[in-house]
């Protein structure tokens, strides 16, 4: 998890922001330190008694607010405006370990960090393409062909050199009539798996029509297994989304879904743990 937080001078120079009580300030200002990686603040009740100020009507003044916003077991926090204020480097940032949280988050349309979302990882250098003695990877070497007994393009090949090569001819030929027909039934395959997956989707929300075409283009990117574990996810957040009883204009969309690589969560049902905090009223 990152040892540094930013703040957005948007969200806590805003007149809204200003507008909270000073407790309520000061107690935003420490979740956004201690929040994990994707903006989620666990054991509030103990922070509260750690920090010493705030209360739980700074909560409810923050939720009220749009600040903050909490799970359905009350338990966990999430700061709304976490992206404005952090962008983290993609080879830096922990996907949180609060998956079901997140999921529930999400299916009420709170958006978080994706895989294509975030700074780049690494810097290139200026020595890129130049090899250790100086020259570039893309210059030819005048003696190359001399030095290791190569022949240039003024010498031919010997015979046995040619018969060789009709030989790799002939063999790459055969190769390439299996290497199609594999790839003939892998296409097949991919289709098959794709139509499940989305079928999937669209008997969830009809919204997902508008999604089919960037949906295939992240679905084909997925490897052979990774295609399988999406079709079979799909099914499960079908039925699971529904048993919660959340508008489905709420849902994850099948893009989405494939894009922050959720389809990996849900290979099987997610328990049910919710719960109610009478106090917050969740």
């Amino acid at each position: 998890m990152a040892q540094k937080r930013m703040f957005s001078k948007e969200v806590v120079r805003s007149d809204e922001f200003l507008d909270l009580p000073a407790t309520s300030q000061l107690l935003y200002f420490h979740f956004g330190m201690i929040a994990d990686d994707d903006g989620i603040v666990a054991s509030v009740d103990r922070e509260l008694r750690y920090l010493g100020v705030g209360s739980k009507d700074d909560l409810k003044i923050m939720i009220d607010k749009g600040f903050i916003a909490v799970t359905s077991d009350g338990k966990l926090i999430f700061i709304t405006d976490w992206l404005k204020n952090n962008n983290l480097r993609n080879d830096r940032y922990n996907r949180t370990n609060f998956a079901e949280a997140r999921l529930e988050l999400e299916s009420q349309g709170y958006k978080f960090k994706s895989k294509n979302f975030g700074i780049p990882t690494g810097i290139p250098t200026d020595t890129e393409g130049i090899s250790m003695n100086g020259s570039s990877d893309e210059e030819p070497s005048k003696n190359k062909g001399l030095e290791h007994g190569i022949p240039d393009v003024n010498q031919s090949a010997t015979p046995d050199k040619e018969q060789d090569k009709d030989k790799d001819k002939d063999l790459g030929k055969g190769l390439g009539k299996v290497k199609n027909k594999d790839k003939e039934e892998s296409q097949t395959d991919s289709d098959s798996l794709f139509i499940k997956y989305f079928s999937n989707f669209l008997n969830l929300s009809k919204k997902n029509i508008q999604r089919r075409a960037l949906t295939l283009q992240e679905f084909i990117k997925l490897t052979s297994f990774e295609r399988e574990q999406a079709a079979k996810a799909s099914k499960v957040y079908h039925d699971w989304y529904l048993n919660t009883g959340n508008d489905v204009k709420y849902s994850v969309n099948s893009y989405e879904f494939i894009l922050n690589a959720m389809f990996k969560e849900f290979q099987e049902m997610p328990e049910d743990k919710s719960g109610y905090d009478p106090e917050l009223g969740f």
